[in-house]
């Protein structure tokens, strides 16, 4: 699967438990845009959404080898996990692992694996989104307010799943109406946006889930840049990922279960991943600025 929020650390892995990671990797998105949008349905605040840039084509997405400069697409990470693992996942994203489950038998009455049969349904409606989660619904009767399931083609021939989180274009049925449509939540905010809304400890907590995939040189500039307009949260932010930056490797490890191995030939050397990411930059934007006022030293 593709995480673009919080999967994205350690940190933010923590609520969710340990997964057994059988591989992973920083992966670039094309045609996509990231925001925060949705009201989580685990604290009081916004979560991240991904939106396709033009809706009448598909997301997809390249793996990117531990020495790739920076992208200048999206960038997320690619998880790939056991069944159950996955599962689990659904359940954490709101969307029922009893109905990925009913997907993944039918994928497998056709000798495809679940993102591969998602990409053929996708396929088969145009790539318009609509009528992808409509067919979805017609074969478990069943879909979520929150996330829905969402195929991407990776590396042009393989394939992965995201998940969305359903606006006005639905949910694949009339009943069920997204939490973005009831909350009038349809815009990407950007974080000092959402900060405005929702300034409390859920969300900044949150946002320093997502960020601190910088520390495994996930790009994360996208959502950095706009906190140049809000002092104030990016020196919080600043403190926290300086707090947890000496524990986010140990504990990225133990929430994937990857070794040290396995981690550094999918991201390389954690010393160069902090500079990659954009973190190193926004980490040092306060000692700059201090630095510039007349009568410090």
């Amino acid at each position: 699967m593709i995480g673009y929020g919080s999967l994205m650390s350690g940190f933010g892995l923590l609520n969710f438990g340990r997964l057994r990671v059988r591989a992973a990797a920083r992966v670039a998105l094309q045609n996509a845009r990231r925001g925060f949008a949705k009201f989580s349905q685990h604290g009081d605040r916004f979560a991240l959404a991904l939106e396709p840039m033009r809706h009448d084509q598909p997301i997809e997405a390249r793996t990117l080898p531990p020495d790739a400069p920076v992208s200048a697409d999206l960038e997320g990470i690619s998880l790939l996990v056991p069944p159950n693992d996955f599962g689990r996942l659904c359940d954490r994203e709101g969307y029922s692992s009893g109905a990925v489950q009913r997907l993944r038998q039918e994928a497998a009455a056709r000798r495809e694996d679940l993102g591969a049969y998602l990409w053929a349904i996708f396929a088969d409606a145009g790539h318009e989104i609509p009528a992808f989660r409509q067919e979805l619904f017609k074969l478990v009767g069943y879909t979520s307010p929150h996330y829905v399931p969402h195929p991407v083609r990776l590396d042009g021939n393989r394939f992965a799943v995201t998940f969305l989180a359903p606006g006005r274009e639905g949910s694949g049925s009339e009943r069920v109406v997204p939490v973005r449509v009831r909350t009038g939540n349809d815009a990407l905010l950007s974080a000092p946006e959402a900060w405005r809304r929702k300034p409390n400890q859920s969300q900044l907590q949150y946002f320093a889930t997502c960020f601190l995939g910088g520390l495994h040189g996930i790009g994360v500039q996208d959502l950095l840049a706009p906190l140049a307009e809000e002092r104030g949260l990016a020196d919080r932010l600043r403190r926290i990922i300086a707090g947890e930056q000496p524990h986010e490797l140990a504990r990225f490890l133990d929430m994937t279960g990857l070794d040290h191995a396995a981690y550094w030939n999918a991201f390389g050397p954690p010393t160069q991943s902090l500079r990659r990411s954009g973190l190193e930059q926004f980490l040092r934007a306060a000692g700059d600025r201090t630095a510039a006022q007349p009568g410090k030293v």
